[in-house]
């Protein structure tokens, strides 16, 4: 039989002697079978401080924030809340000029803020809306890609004119 010789070598890291095999020459720095088992412990907790175990933690955390960030959302609309019903409510109309006028008047008036709405959104108009007091359909003309709308009747208001237009949606009386 061949006699193999077994060669002691000493560990690099921590001076013990050991059996060297024939796998490692003589280039390598050599370990003992301690020192690679540390070595390797040692690298797998640097590995362990790595961001992918901090994505461990983190989801953790983040289930924990909903809810605080779900009451400040709740938070947020409730001091919002008066604006958002102001928005929504249909505002009373408002209208241009100082006359004092009669309630079939303000009717008819009222009639024209419809009209008026209705040709901002580039709806027609309806045959049933008529004026109050003389029950004619409203008079519709097209001035230089405009449209205007007024009263069949404002004299029985008391008035000269009361109109509309698509470029001035707000109703105006003239007297």
């Amino acid at each position: 039989m061949a006699e193999e010789t077994i060669q002691k070598a000493v560990c690099t890291r921590c001076g013990s002697q050991f059996n060297k095999g024939e796998e490692n020459s003589d280039e390598e720095k050599l370990f003992c079978s301690r020192c690679v088992i540390e070595l390797a412990e040692q690298y797998m907790s640097e590995e362990a401080k790595t961001p992918e175990s901090y994505q461990i933690k983190k989801n953790r955390v983040w289930p924990s924030l909903h809810p605080v960030i779900i009451i400040a959302c709740i938070f947020l609309i409730a001091i919002q809340a008066p604006k958002l019903i102001f928005v929504i409510k249909e505002q009373k109309p408002i209208r241009n000029g100082t006359y004092e006028t009669d309630s079939k008047a303000d009717r008819c008036i009222k009639n024209l803020w419809h009209i008026s709405r209705m040709l901002q959104e580039g709806k027609l108009l309806e045959k049933d809306i008529v004026c109050p007091v003389s029950k004619k359909p409203y008079v519709l003309r097209k001035i230089e890609g405009d449209i205007l709308v007024t009263c069949p009747n404002p004299e029985l208001h008391g008035l000269k004119e009361i109109r509309v237009t698509k470029i001035y949606p707000c109703p105006e009386v003239i007297k």
